[in-house]
């Protein structure tokens, strides 16, 4: 039976030793249903700018234009919570905003 890659993409192996690409993938996905859910008051062209840059060692480094970095590390405990929450595990410990 086929299974489409994107369905398996979706969810985090249970394993201990899973590539750090894959997780890295699922920590982007999971990124971009945060920042929808938590900033859903915010226009779509600010969040449009708004990119996930690079995750290691536990910190999701995101870019994004000066005012809405601003606006994002202001709500950086609420994004943090809400992207462990997609992922059903406390990967992401700490968020750096980049201006880009």
């Amino acid at each position: 039976m086929f299974t489409p890659i994107g369905t398996l993409i979706k969810t985090l192996p249970r394993r201990s030793k899973t590539p750090e690409a894959i997780v890295a993938l699922h920590v982007r996905l999971a990124f971009r249903k945060a920042l929808s859910k938590v900033f859903a008051d915010l226009p779509t062209e600010f969040l449009v700018k708004v990119k996930p840059r690079n995750f290691k060692n536990g910190t999701l480094t995101i870019g994004a234009p000066t005012l809405t970095a601003t606006e994002l590390s202001m709500r950086s405990e609420r994004l943090k919570k809400e992207i462990n929450e997609a992922l059903e595990k406390k990967l992401v410990e700490r968020l750096r905003f980049r201006v880009s």
